[in-house]
């Protein structure tokens, strides 16, 4: 009996192993790198039923189970390999099993430097035919734009894909009935359906969409939208332009901003917002930016103004500059030296004709410098900057965008030859050498790509 359960087992090894798939007999091809920021994007050849490998290092150098390289499995082409260093030498290879086997053949190993993007943009197609004004992000991989004409888009991140560019697909919204809240003390309130011309859109747990004549709009995924209550139930509201969410003293609470002056509040979306310009300024408001605890509002005749959050109320900010500023960013990783020598430019902001204002202020940014002609490389832009955002794999790059395609990009901190971060004042800018066609609006940074989208539906990214 013991005799037959050795012989069973044997061949039902053997069978075991003559039913198993035989390696791949060919090397993975066609397998290429291209940089990316923080990011090396492999393409290759995929064949059918074949599970891919991709093993990379620091070096010249790599092989599969090599000391210190990393493996990525099931990798389906393209695939970045990202969280990587930039101005660094990686060295990259792939081999594939057949539904289980052993690796087949390595292919040849290629090398890939990362470096910082917003020098070379990539024209997207055309997304609708409305102006698309505003961009939101909800840190784990969905984008929301709003635009002219009821236009909500909504697109999950997708390092490398080409059409759409920056997304696997845009989605466009649902239509949403009339909602009717009942408070409980005997009154309803009925919100009528989603209207038209959405100016911002911010995420603070869900989308929030804000409407020119005061409309506003809510969702949890960016696709399924409802009507919220109005920033004046009575109407008569337009011109509104920026949205935020932030604390005031210690209230979560949404600021609106508009035309002549208009600064809204409300610490529900179910309830009338309250007028909070106090007379502060008839300038037209054409964003609002929570930075660093505090609101940012920019406007025209070189308007900015700053809340700090406290209760204290609206400040207004010496600039310097008579033109329309349109947008603020701060750099939450600038370092802060002590004792002080040159400090990191840590806020920046941009408008009408190329305007670029810098400030290191650590807490409330209130001494600004004007970027000089001699700053940029070639020559300072002409065009509006309409949006400003901070990127790169280290979070220490200012990139701006606009009118006619316009990038402008520069870094308040570098690298010294020992790969110490050192602070950058005043910053260098560069224009883009590559940019795409269109008015930008808005734009995002995420894991090695900037998303832009503006009038007339353009959008575009730069790795």
């Amino acid at each position: 009996m013991r005799l037959s359960i050795l012989i069973a087992a044997s061949l039902f090894a053997l069978c075991g192993c003559v039913n198993k798939p035989d390696p791949p007999s060919e090397a993975p091809s066609g397998v290429t790198a291209a940089n990316g920021d923080g990011v090396i994007l492999m393409t290759w050849d995929m064949l059918p039923a074949l599970t891919y490998w991709i093993f990379y290092a620091q070096g010249s150098s790599v092989s599969p189970g090599q000391l210190g390289s990393i493996a990525i499995k099931n990798a389906v082409s393209p695939r970045a390999v990202t969280g990587l260093l930039n101005d660094t030498d990686y060295a990259l290879v792939m081999n594939a099993s057949n539904q289980g086997s052993a690796a087949g053949p390595n292919s040849q190993v290629v090398m890939g430097r990362p470096r910082l993007a917003g020098n070379f943009w990539t024209q997207g197609s055309v997304q609708g035919t409305h102006n698309l004004n505003a961009l939101a992000f909800n840190g784990t991989g969905r984008y929301v734009t709003v635009g002219d004409g009821t236009t909500i888009f909504a697109g999950d991140f997708n390092y490398g894909h080409t059409n759409p560019v920056g997304v696997t697909q845009w989605f466009d919204r649902t239509t949403n009935p009339a909602i009717t809240w009942f408070p409980g003390d005997g009154t309803s309130t009925t919100v009528p359906p989603i209207p038209a011309d959405y100016k911002a859109v911010i995420f603070n747990g869900s989308f929030v969409a804000l409407g020119a004549t005061g409309e506003v709009a809510l969702s949890a995924d960016g696709v399924n939208w409802a009507p919220q209550h109005a920033v004046l139930a009575a109407g008569g509201v337009s011109g509104l332009t920026g949205l935020a969410f932030g604390n005031i003293q210690g209230n979560g609470t949404y600021i609106a901003v508009g035309s002549g002056g208009q600064i809204y509040t409300t610490n529900a979306l179910t309830q009338d917002w309250t007028l909070d310009t106090s007379g502060i300024t008839t300038s037209d408001l054409t964003s609002i930016t929570l930075l660093n605890q505090g609101f940012f509002v920019t406007g025209s005749n070189g308007t900015l103004l700053h809340n700090p959050g406290d209760g204290t109320g609206w400040s207004p900010v010496s600039t310097g500059v008579t033109t329309t500023l349109r947008a603020t960013a701060f750099m939450q990783n600038a370092p802060l030296l002590s004792p002080p020598s040159i400090q990191s430019i840590r806020y920046v902001a941009v408008g009408d004709s190329g305007t670029i204002l810098t400030s290191t202020d650590a807490t409330v940014a209130t001494a600004w410098t004007v970027a000089p002609p001699s700053a940029f490389t070639p020559a300072p832009p002409v065009q509006n900057l309409l949006a400003v955002t901070v990127g790169g794999a280290t979070g220490t790059r200012f990139l701006a965008i606009g009118q006619g395609g316009v990038a402008v990009f520069g870094d308040s901190v570098i690298n010294d030859a020992t790969g110490v971060p050192q602070p950058v004042n005043p910053i260098q800018w560069s224009v883009a050498s590559q940019p795409a066609t269109g008015d930008f609006s808005s734009v995002h940074f995420f894991t090695g790509q900037y998303l832009t989208v503006g009038a007339a539906g353009a959008n575009a990214v730069s790795h």
